[in-house]
Order: C-alpha cells, then structure tokens, then sequence
C-alpha cells in the first residue's frame, strides 16, 4: 500500500535525499497556485488593456481569501490523515474526505455569496476607482463564483500530499494551471467580441479549476488506495482538530510572508 511505502521511506531513507524528494514537490505544487492570477495579468494586458491588468492585480488579494481557506481545511485533514495513518486508524481515514468535503462545500458557498454581493464594497476597500473598479467587479465575481472548486481542489490537493503522493498532487495542480494558460487566450480572443475580454479570463480560470477539482475528484472515488468518500458529513471530533491544526499554520504563513 502507499501509507505503508511512504511510512517505510520516512522510516529507512537518507534523510537529505528524502526531503528534497518530498519537498520539491509540494514547492512547485504551492507555486502553480499563483500562476492562475498571474497568467491571467499576462493574457488581458496583452490582449485586452492596460486596465484590465491593474484590474486582475487589484483583485489578486481578494482572490487569496479561497487560499487562506483551502490551507486550513486542508492542511488540517492532510495532518488528521498523516497521523491516522501514523496510528494505522483506518476509521479516521475513512472520515476524512467525507468531512473536507462538508467543511469545503459550507465555507465556499458562505465565501461566494458575500463575495458576489459585495464585490464592489470588498474592491473599495483597496483604492479602486473608475475603470480598473469597474473591470475588477466583473473579474472578481466571476472568480469568486468558482470558490467551491479551487478550494476543494487545493485542500484535497493537501491531503493527497499527506497520502505520501506529492508528485501525482503535483501533476494534477499542473494540470490546472496549464489549461488555464490554453485556454486564456482562447477564451479571451472569442469573448472580447462581445465586450467580455477581462470576463474571459476569469472563466478560463474557474473552468481550469473545475477540471482540476473533477480529477481530483475522480481520484479520490476510483483511484486512491488509501483515502476513499465515504460518508459526505461534518465530523464533531475531526473539525476541531482540522481547524485548530490548519488556523495556526495558516497564521503561521501570514508572519512569514
């Protein structure tokens, strides 16, 4: 079995070699992150204006909001699973997903409605005005209208790392960002003529993070060995711990940066 491979690896390797090969990974899988925005500054500056590149930088901020969220969900079920596989207590694996999946969904839709409602007020708070303001909303909205598929594919993303399968999570976050950057141009060329170029960017996005969740998902319901959805519910002894593990870490993040 994999936890068994890697609990061996952890065990057995040198430890050098080991937390390159480990690390490498999760580094380039934690990179690929910002490349959605990035790309997408690259894209509508290039193909539909100035503004709309102000517009994508003014959002990027916000957009971290959905970042902050899948860490901590996250980080933490990843941290349950690594010491339930620790302990070889199949019953908390088992909860796992189920539970993130609960946690994901609940959190996303809370994040999505505000973030559409008050897209505009949210947008103020950084200076924004006239056309890059304007421009921004529509970016935004859109984006935050994808929040429930990059937050479950960026947690998930977490506890297929804490499986011990950092190259495959890497492979799948890869796979995301590089359609993203397909379908960017794409996108952008045949909706700016209907007056949607900055819109265009932001579907690109969330259809890229659509396909990622679907691998992601897909993953989980047909292929993992390990880790499995089980029962979709909130779990009372595993949220306590997921936040409380994934809230410090994330805080941690914050003073580092």
């Amino acid at each position: 079995m994999k936890t068994s491979d890697s609990r061996t690896k952890l065990l057995t390797e040198n430890p050098i070699p080991l937390m390159i090969s480990l690390c490498v990974p999760a580094v380039i899988g934690m990179l690929v992150v910002g490349l959605y925005s990035f790309m997408d500054g690259v894209f509508v500056g290039q193909m539909v204006s100035t503004a709309a590149v102000g517009a994508v930088s003014i959002s990027y901020p916000f957009t971290l909001i959905n970042n902050g969220l899948a860490i901590m969900v996250g980080v933490g079920s990843a941290s349950a699973l690594s010491r339930a596989i620790g302990k070889k207590d199949q019953n908390t694996v088992d909860k796992i997903m189920g539970n993130l999946i609960m946690m994901i969904v609940v959190c996303s839709l809370i994040i999505t409605v505000i973030g559409m409602v008050f897209t505009r007020p949210i947008l103020l708070l950084s200076g924004a005005s006239g056309e890059k303001l304007e421009l921004a909303v529509k970016y935004l909205r859109i984006v935050y209208a994808g929040s429930v598929f990059v937050n479950f594919s960026q947690s998930a993303n977490m506890v297929m790392r804490g499986e011990g399968l950092l190259k495959r999570a890497m492979t799948i976050m890869g796979i995301g960002a590089v359609l993203n950057i397909v379908l960017d141009p794409i996108m952008i060329q045949f909706l700016s003529q209907y007056g949607m170029g900055i819109e265009a960017a932001a579907y690109a996005t969330v259809i890229s993070q659509f396909v990622q969740a679907a691998i992601t998902l897909w993953y989980f319901t047909k292929k993992s060995q390990n880790v499995r959805i089980h029962k979709i519910r909130l779990d009372r002894e595993l949220f306590p711990e997921i936040i409380g593990v994934g809230k410090g870490l994330t805080q941690m993040a914050a003073v580092l940066q």
